[in-house]
């Protein structure tokens, strides 16, 4: 993860303004759960191949980590936990802090799941310099009691 985690997907983007104004609004409540827009399960980061499972943990919030990878690179991240303690904030959104692996910072981070098979990831320095991907789906949520978030 470090050839590309902290330097691309972390970098500003032209988006910054849009992040501001998405920090700033008020939370909305969460609404009914729709399993095409849950995040639970493995998700694929397209540049490098590392999947991450999002789960259920901190109290019914949402956190990830790296779960796969095809670097070897890459693989000294596995069970990294990058999001913890994430709320949703709206239909199909989260928020919550995202852990850069590769430089040992925190960011905002802020999930929205587009559909079934797409969820957009935005890290953000600031509120104000963000960057996102959008990853798809691996396969679904495991059974509840197969993830379990090891505090480390």
């Amino acid at each position: 993860m470090t050839r590309s985690f902290a330097r691309e997907f972390l970098a500003p983007s032209a988006g910054a303004l849009l992040a501001a104004a998405m920090a700033a609004s008020p939370a909305t409540g969460a609404s009914s759960h729709d399993p095409r827009h849950d995040p639970r399960g493995v998700w694929l980061r397209p540049e490098g191949g590392v999947q991450f499972s999002f789960y259920d943990c901190e109290n019914g919030k949402l956190c990830a980590k790296v779960v796969a990878a095809q670097s070897a690179e890459d693989r000294s991240a596995i069970g990294a936990v990058i999001l913890r303690g994430a709320r949703q904030t709206g239909p199909n959104e989260w928020s919550g802090r995202l852990f850069n692996v590769d430089d040992g910072k925190t960011y905002d981070g802020f999930i929205t799941v587009e559909s079934a098979t797409r969820l957009t990831l935005k890290g953000c320095l600031w509120g104000m310099l963000c960057s996102d991907e959008t990853w798809t789906r691996v396969s679904a949520p495991p059974a509840a009691h197969a993830m379990v978030d090891d505090l480390r």
